[in-house]
């Protein structure tokens, strides 16, 4: 009787482990299997965006991450323009430039540049760039500046989001390589950089490589449309030369501009003074903010 009840206990004990054993090897089993499957079965990729974080765009942070960016920036231009400076000096340059071309009477405008010895750089928005390519392809050949002046030439378009100057720059840029198979960088914003473009838009500008180009002396022919603008323009550079600064001249492509400009360039030729072009790698004269900034609507 008791070997009888020992034996059944024992027959017990022996199933219970042959139980628990069994449940191991079919975990082991279903935990193998999983693991094949994750190895096998590529992960999904987690979801990333590079786009700002809502509301962080706008966001003293944001703001003052960029101000910190555009003072380091503006260092550096500062000691480039300065260097740049010294050289054009001592070989008493001026540089000419003209927007918002290229016009129907821009051949005109090349020839009497021509006729002086002298250069010019020329900011051309990309509508007219079409309609005149041949004018374009012949500044390429004869050696001027080509800069942009983006497309619309419109305020409320241009400077409507902080995207929207790189934008035109951009579209304009495309033309320009389009027509010349040129690749500029050298930008001048209709009316200047000077209240619209904010911190935000310069950022995107700066991502583009864009090196935006104002000016020193406003010839003002956009306003005197005669030869007093002449007049002007003459004192203005005699100013700035004593002072020691580098004249970038803003005029425009416009036939009350091109009528007086034989008069401006003869006493430019007579002072001894020598025109150049802008290029991509000159330090660019830019009106900075300074607190000047702020968005057109």
């Amino acid at each position: 009787m008791r070997l009888n009840i020992k034996g059944k206990v024992l027959s017990a004990i022996l199933v219970v482990a042959a139980v628990i054993l069994l449940s191991e090897l079919v975990i082991a089993n279903k935990t193998d299997k999983a693991t094949a499957t994750l190895h096998m079965t590529p992960l999904e990729p987690l979801p990333v965006s590079f786009e700002p974080i809502e509301g962080f765009a706008d966001s003293p942070l944001r703001q003052s991450i960029l101000l910190k960016e555009r003072q380091e920036k503006e260092i550096a231009r500062k000691e480039a323009v300065a260097k740049q400076n010294e050289i054009d000096q001592q070989e008493k340059t001026i540089y000419l430039t003209f927007d918002d071309g290229p016009s129907a009477v821009v051949n005109q405008l090349l020839d009497i540049l021509g006729d002086y010895q002298m250069t010019a750089t020329f900011f051309m928005l990309g509508p007219h760039m079409k309609e005149h390519s041949k004018s374009v392809i012949r500044m390429k050949n004869e050696g001027f500046g080509l800069g942009l002046h983006g497309v619309t030439h419109d305020a409320g378009k241009i400077y409507s989001s902080a995207s929207a100057p790189a934008d035109e720059m951009i579209e304009d840029r495309k033309i320009l390589e389009d027509v010349t198979g040129v690749h500029s960088n050298l930008i001048r914003l209709p009316y200047g950089s000077i209240p619209y473009l904010t911190e935000d838009m310069r950022f995107l500008l700066d991502k583009n490589d864009f090196q935006v180009w104002d000016w020193n002396i406003d010839s003002r022919d956009w306003e005197l449309k005669d030869r007093r603008y002449v007049q002007h323009t003459k004192q203005a550079i005699d100013q700035y030369i004593e002072a020691g600064v580098t004249p970038v001249v803003l005029l425009h492509d416009k036939p009350h501009t091109i009528e007086y400009l034989p008069e401006l360039l003869s006493y430019i030729k007579k002072q001894g003074y020598h025109t150049k072009v802008l290029t991509n790698e000159q330090p660019p004269v830019t009106f900075q903010c300074n607190g000047r900034c702020h968005s057109i609507s």
